[in-house]
């Protein structure tokens, strides 16, 4: 791999997938049965008299991090040097109340992805603020702040510091998301570890096979919690998805399925597998890279929504 190819990645972010490649052959079932079902997602959103959307900003330094509201991880940061950045949160906010910022602190990278020991105290700095207005009716410039928080001076060095906020949020929608998942970490852990390690493998086949019907099917209530946390309720909106599922399902590189870990999210109710390896920490395993180090990187979180149930794509 080479290094100047290294970028940051969004964990969960609206994206669906990332994707380099070019090529937009369509494949042969793209007309099939669950393609169309997500086709016609749009009809089913919903949209408000207002349509509120909220965004997290940051500024840090020093340091290594990932931030995750209400238990789903939506940024990470593994880099040398500060970041500054812009992430929507709504796909998150599953209805209103109070919502929870969970911020996992750890050492910064050197310029070779090699971890430092312990977080600098001298060195380290971390501010959010989070905004939110209509973009249908407000001009960006006009949302008003709804949150700010600015880390206080460490008092000493230290291996990881953890971070745990809240903040109100109003969405006039309310999802399924993962509120009533089973608790997965209470499950058999190498059991569990067979069955999403399947799931994954069932996904890379799809990609691999090209069969955009059997990704639509996975992949349909995420898009629909997806499109109504954002208010896609114009056809473009789920058409874009699809078509970047047909770029993805042409895309030539390798999957590189190895050196990850089993991880838990929302509480425990969230299982994906994640990389390991010191240039990718904290990706998604289901990834695609090429000899020059380009790739591509596809978020995938699973949940089981009851007892007894198959995991199921949730973010």
């Amino acid at each position: 791999m080479k290094l100047k190819y290294k970028v940051f990645w969004f964990l969960s972010v609206m994206m669906l997938q990332s994707s380099c490649a070019q090529n937009t052959k369509t494949p042969e079932n793209i007309s099939a049965e669950y393609v169309n079902k997500v086709k016609n997602i749009y009809k089913e959103i919903k949209t408000y008299d207002y349509n509120p959307s909220y965004t997290l900003h940051m500024n840090a330094g020093g340091l290594s991090f990932e931030v995750l509201i209400n238990g789903n991880p939506i940024f990470s940061h593994y880099d040398s040097g500060n970041i500054t950045g812009s992430i929507p949160i709504n796909p998150s906010l599953i209805n209103s109340g109070k919502q929870k910022i969970k911020i996992i602190i750890t050492p910064e990278t050197d310029e070779n992805y090699n971890t430092k020991l312990l977080i600098d105290p001298n060195d380290v700095s971390f501010d959010i603020t989070i905004d939110c207005g209509d973009y249908g009716r407000e001009k960006v410039k006009d949302f008003h702040e709804v949150f700010k928080y600015k880390m206080p001076k460490l008092k000493e060095s230290m291996s990881i510091y953890e971070l745990n906020l809240e903040f109100d949020a109003k969405v006039p929608y309310a999802l399924n998301g993962w509120t009533h998942s089973v608790d997965l970490s209470k499950e058999d852990k190498q059991k569990l570890l067979k069955e999403v390690e399947a799931f994954y493998n069932e996904i890379i086949n799809d990609y691999k096979n090209r069969d955009i019907n059997r990704l639509a099917d996975k992949y349909y209530n995420r898009v629909f919690e997806l499109q109504q946390a954002s208010y896609g309720n114009k056809r473009n909106d789920v058409q874009d998805i699809i078509d970047n599922w047909i770029i993805d399902a042409n895309d030539d590189k390798p999957f590189i399925f190895d050196q990850y870990q089993m991880k838990f999210y929302g509480d425990g109710k969230m299982v994906a597998l994640v990389k390991t390896d010191k240039y990718y920490k904290n990706f998604s395993s289901l990834m695609r890279e090429d000899k020059e180090g380009n790739y591509s990187c596809y978020g995938l979180i699973l949940h089981r929504p009851t007892e007894g149930a198959p995991l199921e794509v949730i973010r």
